[in-house]
């Protein structure tokens, strides 16, 4: 049975500098800093315990009203912290394990044996054969037979990406934790003599999108290399923590910190220190800030407001290599909300695909989305529910009560006036499932709370899946759909691209079918389906923009039988350019009763393709009562098909007109609830995509569906004119409909 709390020191003795004891004592401590502790097989990282043991943080102690400096927690979070940590700097097993590696080339056919050797020469036994393969996630957390000595950093580095809710301590793990401690100890994962005596610098990079990020993990940082335990005063003298380095520079960006100092030797005056340094950036307006610097350890903080992320990304990552080899990492941290701009888009892209982007992948328990990057729910990150074992010293997490919590807490936020925005708000700042971390602060106006509450509706009921059908159309001269049918795709080849962000390797797309068209005495009618389409501009293969197409039942036949929903979609970007994308817009067009297709007009070739087909009727016209709320109808001017979205109003408008669509009430179920359209969406992917929205950044989705939404308020609004029009014609028209009235007249 291993005893955590071992794992937690008392504060250090006061030794004189100039004793034995005194030197014994903090170069053990340093060797644990450095290659960490054992307690009966259980490993615990060196970066955790200085943290855990000469760390200073800001903390809320038990019975205080207000924060004071204080050793950290050692909770379960910090355990999975650091290890995630150890094996993005590339954790590949223990110095005296004689017969497990988690070196991960070590069966990899395509690596020579003599690089496998050079490279990871411990991942071999005394007899030169292969030692067997553990995954490190999975050997870092074991209970081991024995102490296994100091731990071997023979992989190529990762980066890590963790995203989780506000105040569990992550920029205190990480300011103190790994940007303190790589600093003091010059990056080093073995200590010896010679390491001691001559420390090669470590280079360490803080940098945000905006410099008041950067700078709140670097204070964290300044306070605990200031604050070191073992500072002690002998004769009047005062002695520095043993573990103190005196340094030179700023910690503003733009600036650095240098381990650095001056000593004059033999009347002239030369640098000392071990060098080791942190560069301070930002990378607001400049993807390339790290430039010129070759950092083992990078840390990009609040990557949720960092507009230019992927390309910073892009621009530093060579920074951290030797040639081909990954000596760096990169450390990408998020904040529940604290997401807005471009960065919300691009962190979401490389959180669901971190593969893609040399990221540490984990399995997505919550949701079911395949690979993501770590995450911490908010139900963590709540001390009252975890197991004291000792004084700041907390065992495992109970999660079904946290969770309990927490979602009494919900509860309650939606049975109050202003609940749908409080909602909002708790689902943002803390977060219980990975897709709530990118819920944002701002632009985005739809009912996030509701539409999570959707969502998980499809994606915990695989019942739901049945509804959604990938199909093949084709012309067929016999079909009751107008000459178009489809053929449904039960091998399961089609690439149906049901999650948001979307992967690159996901591009071609399949038209899903979630219900047939309907038919009224053997056809289906005109106008009862309008299609909304968002195109992309041309067939460049390196385009980021997909196409986007949705087919919705209107009101005009099918009022009491399932109008307003969404009864089929394509989303896509064919390997074989417009014209394959094209032409399944048409037979969707076709197949639902030659339903117009309202269309941004401002890209792509949508009307060219159509008048080359001599299928021009099925293009809607330019909306006329629109925006400007009154209709203006010139029989001179030009046809104008489609639609421009050519100002920010015009997108703010239409994006309401969607909002007001999805919170239209349907009425009541069995139960009382009230339902609404978004009540009746299937696709999980228009649904992620709503939730994420903001004005800034490429939702193809959204702008496909606005296509639609502006389809019915402009059928609405010319048949609303045209009826005000015949009344103003023939005030006295109602007096002849009505067949009773003027059979009675008749009779005089």
């Amino acid at each position: 049975m291993i005893n955590i709390t071992e794992f937690k020191i008392p504060s250090p003795p006061e030794y004189h500098p100039a004793t034995q004891a005194y030197a014994t004592y903090w170069r053990e401590q340093k060797r644990r800093c450095i290659e960490g502790f054992w307690v009966s097989g259980k490993w615990m990282p060196g970066k955790l315990y200085f943290y855990i043991n000469f760390g200073t943080i800001k903390l809320n102690k038990r019975g205080s009203k207000v924060k004071s400096f204080g050793r950290p927690f050692l909770r379960d979070l910090e355990w999975e912290f650091f290890y995630n940590w150890a094996e993005a700097r590339g954790f590949s097993g223990f110095a005296e394990d004689e017969n497990y590696t988690c070196y991960r080339e070590i069966n990899n056919p395509d690596y020579p044996e003599e690089f496998k050797r050079t490279y990871a020469p411990h991942a071999f036994k005394l007899d030169g054969t292969p030692k067997e393969f553990v995954p490190a996630r999975e050997y870092l957390r074991k209970v081991h037979d024995a102490n296994y000595g100091r731990p071997l950093f023979e992989n190529e580095a990762k980066d890590f990406m963790m995203m989780g809710s506000r105040g569990f301590g992550k920029s205190y793990s990480v300011g103190v934790g790994i940007v303190a401690h790589e600093w003091l100890f010059n990056g080093s994962t073995h200590y010896t003599e010679e390491s001691r005596a001559n420390p090669t610098p470590a280079e360490i990079l803080v940098g945000a999108g905006d410099a008041k990020y950067s700078r709140d993990i670097l204070d964290k940082t300044k306070i605990a290399v200031e604050r070191l335990p073992g500072a002690c005063e002998f004769g009047g003298v005062s002695y520095p923590s043993p573990f103190a380095q005196q340094y030179s520079g700023s910690w503003m960006p733009g600036s650095q910190v240098v381990a650095s100092y001056k000593e004059k030797i033999g009347g002239n005056w030369e640098n000392k220190g071990s060098q080791s340094n942190i560069k301070h950036r930002t990378f607001k307006d400049n993807p390339f800030a790290a430039n010129g610097t070759r950092p083992g350890v990078m840390v990009m903080e609040e990557i949720g407001m960092f507009d230019n992320l992927r390309e910073s990304r892009a621009a530093s990552v060579e920074c951290m290599r030797d040639g081909h080899y990954k000596f760096g990492s990169c450390m990408y941290l998020g904040t529940g909300g604290d997401m807005n701009g471009g960065g919300t888009l691009d962190a979401s892209l490389m959180f669901y695909d971190p593969e893609k982007y040399d990221l540490l992948a984990y399995n997505d328990t919550w949701e079911h989305r395949g690979k993501i990057g770590y995450f911490v729910p908010a139900y963590l990150g709540l001390n009252a529910f975890k197991e004291e074992l000792g004084p700041g010293v907390y065992g495992k997490t109970d999660n079904e009560r946290a969770q309990q919590f927490l979602a009494k807490h919900r509860d309650k936020l939606r049975g109050t006036k202003s609940g749908s925005d409080a909602l909002d708000a708790e689902l943002q700042n803390r977060p219980v499932i990975p897709s709530e971390i990118f819920l944002t602060r701002t632009g985005n106006i739809f009912p996030i709370a509701d539409l999570q509450n959707r969502l998980r509706q499809l994606e915990e009921n695989d019942s739901y899946t049945y509804v959604e059908k990938k199909v093949e159309l084709f012309y067929d001269q016999k079909s009751a759909f107008n000459g178009v049918n489809y053929k449904v795709d039960t091998r399961d080849k089609l690439q149906h691209i049901n999650r948001f962000p979307w992967t690159e390797g996901q591009r071609e797309g399949a038209v899903v079918i979630y219900e047939l068209p309907q038919l009224i005495d053997g056809k289906v009618p005109e106008g009862a389906y309008i299609i909304g389409h968002d195109p992309y501009a041309t067939d460049d293969p390196e385009g980021g923009s997909l196409a986007a197409t949705y087919i919705l039942k209107t009101n005009k036949y099918f009022n009491k039988i399932g109008h307003n929903e969404i009864v089929a979609q394509y989303v896509g970007r064919p390997h074989d350019g417009r014209h394959v994308y094209n032409e399944n817009l048409l037979k969707l067009s076709l197949m639902y009763g030659n339903a117009k297709v309202y269309f941004e007009n401002v890209r792509g070739n949508v009307k060219e393709y159509f008048e080359k087909k001599k299928k021009l009727h099925l293009l809607a016209k330019e909306p006329q009562t629109l925006f400007n709320k009154k209709a203006v109808w010139d029989t001179k001017a030009p046809t104008i098909y489609g639609f421009p979205m050519s100002s920010k109003k015009m997108k703010q408008e239409s994006i309401q007109y969607v909002r007001d669509w999805l919170l239209e009430e349907r009425g009541t179920d069995s139960n009382g609830k009230i339902h609404r359209n978004l009540d009746r969406i299937w696709d999980r992917a228009f649904l992620q995509e709503l939730i994420a929205y903001q004005h800034d950044g490429n939702f193809d989705r959204v702008s496909a569906f606005i296509g639609c939404v502006l389809g019915i308020e402009e059928i609405t609004n010319q048949n609303h004119i045209r009826m005000t029009e015949t009344e103003r014609e023939d005030p006295l028209k109602f007096l002849l409909d009505n067949k009773h009235l003027f059979n009675r007249l008749n009779t005089i």
